[in-house]
């Protein structure tokens, strides 16, 4: 503080003296030589509620005696030669114990602060609990936050600019086979694969910049594993405004991909049979048409040479176009799917000699099967066509010469697989097939179920995985395929169980007829009554009326149910009514022959169709077999002579 001439210190200005004066905090000054210059009101209470009073020309030593305040007085430190502070401790007897804090100026003036040392601990013991109760909020707190952050199903970093890990949570450091511990302090060019890093810094730069980003790509992982994966950045900016890292966040989007790609594919299937469903009726038509003008032809004798050069290419022709809207319609699940409990080692085993025939001796085939196989819900029939179509592919891929591995297990579908394949976690047959081929790339297996695609250089259908795939979805199973260029691929079905179907499996919905059939036609057809033939295409109704009349009917023709019902009234002795199914008018051939069973029980009646979508959605008829557009005059034959004569059951 200021000094005047005589080295005496300077009152203080009118505000300090205020502040002084009006003070809480007991205090008083002493000069550079220790003096008692002044003391405050505060001061003045506290040592006349403790009976001491202060003696005119005291000094600092003699404000700090024990025989000033009558009691024992201890030094707690400081007070060494250069010290600017020094505290005592007064102990009364009677009374809490007095802090004494000394603090000197550059100048030499001592200002000395008197308290109640309880009080003051008291407050310490108060700050010091409020310190440690926050720190273990706060430790809670951070327990909570790496609890969570470990545990959502996101990876998670703090990286700085100059891509410096901060923080990781486990699942981003698994992912790359490390914990985090091991990661933080490392650069992310260090941590994350090259390709990644190429692929997503734009993204990084932007965030660098003070954006928020969000994006999706394919990572590489350690071990050649990849994962669809959504990354949000979102840059750490503090008061200042620079940004100085970002926040990452990602989110392993595969199952979700995955589960969108099978969608996907399941709505073209569906796609396409509603295409093939609608086309298929008119295209069979057509092909009945052609082979009922055609098949006469082959049977004249004064054609040979022409029979066999032109008339019999183009009736093979004609039957490979309706298998091949047989298959069509297959894909689109719209023919009868007849499952039942099968032993699959057992089926594999009946058709292993013809696939071991499918392919070249240079090829090897092996089966495997090592643990005993709960029997699967398939249709026995298009299991083994989805089987040879695979081994064909197979032989294709390895260009002839390598190995094809078929094998059987049991397999137990957790129910984290089971949501991305949206089938019941179960007990499963497992069915691989892996060749040592060519291999694909990603794109193309992607691409191979789609129908009509084929990479194939010598063309193909392009509907032999396609059906394989049909197989799949009607059996309520799941196909993976797993390849890369150059390391030959494995098809992979899983196929449900019993314990997975229904308990009780029904009948075919239609009749069974026999596959047996007449091998040549008698030299003269025997009199098999009068046949009324309903069909609204006059091209499709004249070449069955010819095929109607070898095989020894007498036939009449309707354009449909309305002119059928009024022959029926019209001629009597009619014994059978052949009728397509799609027809124009009020009735069409199911409603036809539900008429027909009501009030003509005795005729034998049976219906056609260049499309079967009627076996799902109709209600059919008991005891009426179906004729597939086009089919063979044995095929029609059978549907007669397996059923009892009218004059029998009369």
């Amino acid at each position: 503080m200021p000094r005047n001439g005589c080295g005496t210190m300077q009152k203080p200005t009118t505000v300090y003296r205020d502040i002084f004066t009006a003070s809480p905090q007991a205090m008083a000054i002493f000069d550079a030589e220790a003096h008692l210059l002044e003391t405050n009101a505060a001061l003045s209470v506290f040592l006349k509620n403790r009976t001491v009073t202060l003696r005119p020309g005291m000094t600092l030593s003699d404000f700090v005696s024990p025989d000033f305040w009558n009691a024992p007085v201890l030094l707690l430190g400081g007070c060494a030669p250069g010290s600017a502070t020094c505290s005592y401790l007064v102990s009364p007897p009677n009374g809490p114990n007095i802090d004494l804090q000394i603090r000197t100026t550059g100048q030499g003036d001592s200002f000395v602060t008197v308290s109640d040392a309880s009080e003051e601990a008291a407050d310490r013991d108060r700050l010091r609990d409020l310190i440690a109760t926050r720190t273990q909020q706060l430790i809670a707190s951070e327990e909570r936050l790496s609890l969570i952050a470990n545990e959502v199903p996101a990876g998670i970093a703090h990286i700085d600019r100059d891509f410096t890990i901060l923080y990781a949570n486990k699942r981003f450091a698994r992912a790359y086979g490390i914990t985090p511990a091991q990661m933080i302090g490392k650069n992310a060019y260090d941590v994350l694969h090259p390709h990644t890093m190429e692929q997503s810094s734009r993204f990084f730069e932007q965030a660098r910049r003070g954006m928020l980003v969000d994006f999706e790509m394919r990572v590489e992982l350690p071990k050649q594993k990849f994962k669809d994966v959504r990354t949000l950045l979102r840059p750490e900016k503090p008061s200042s405004g620079e940004v100085i890292g970002f926040y990452l966040v990602s989110i392993d989007v595969t199952r979700r991909k995955a589960t969108m790609r099978a969608l996907m594919q399941s709505q073209k299937m569906d796609a396409l049979g509603r295409m093939a469903s609608g086309i298929s009726h008119d295209f069979n038509n057509l092909l009945t048409v052609i082979l009922g003008n055609l098949l006469p032809l082959s049977e004249r004798p004064d054609s040979a040479d022409i029979t066999e050069e032109f008339i019999m290419p183009a009736i093979a022709a004609a039957r490979r176009g309706s298998a091949l809207t047989r298959r069509l319609v297959s894909l689109a699940r719209r023919e009868q799917f007849d499952a039942r409990p099968t032993d699959i080692g057992e089926a594999i085993r009946e058709i292993y000699s013809l696939l071991q025939s499918s392919i070249p001796s240079t090829l090897a085939i092996e089966l495997h099967q090592t643990a005993s196989l709960p029997s699967a819900v398939i249709d026995r029939a298009q299991f083994e066509m989805a089987l040879l179509n695979l081994v064909l592919n197979a032989r294709d891929a390895t260009g002839g010469r390598g190995r094809i591995d078929i094998t059987l297990a049991p397999y137990v579908l957790p129910a984290t697989e089971a949501e991305v394949s949206r089938l019941p976690a179960g007990n499963y047959v497992s069915l691989s097939i892996r060749d040592d081929g060519c291999g694909m790339s990603e794109d193309l297996t992607e691409k191979i179920f789609e129908p009509f695609f084929t990479s194939k250089t010598g063309g193909g259908s392009g509907l032999g995985l396609s059906m394989v795939y049909g197989f799949v979805e009607q059996s309520n199973g799941a196909i993976y395929v797993t390849s890369a260029p150059g390391q030959g691929s494995e098809f992979t079905i899983l196929l449900p169980s019993v314990d997975l179907a229904p308990e009780e499996y029904g009948a075919p919905l239609l009749p069974d007829i026999p596959t047996t059939a007449p091998q040549a036609l008698p030299g003269s057809a025997p009199d098999r009554g009068i046949a009324l033939l309903v069909e609204d295409d006059a091209d499709v109704r004249r070449a069955l009326c010819r095929k109607l009349s070898t095989t020894g009917f007498t036939v009449l023709e309707a354009g449909d149910a309305e002119e059928a019902l009024e022959v029926l009234e019209l001629i009597q002795g009619i014994t059978a009514v052949i009728s397509d199914i799609d027809m124009p008018g009020a009735m069409n051939g199911v409603e036809l022959a539900h008429h027909l069973a009501e009030r003509h029980p005795d005729l034998d009646v049976v219906l056609m169709s260049g499309k079967p979508e009627h076996l799902e959605h109709d209600i059919w008829p008991t005891d009426v077999p179906f004729l597939k557009k086009p089919f063979t005059q044995q095929e029609l034959l059978a549907c007669f002579d397996h059923r009892p004569r009218q004059s029998q059951r009369n």
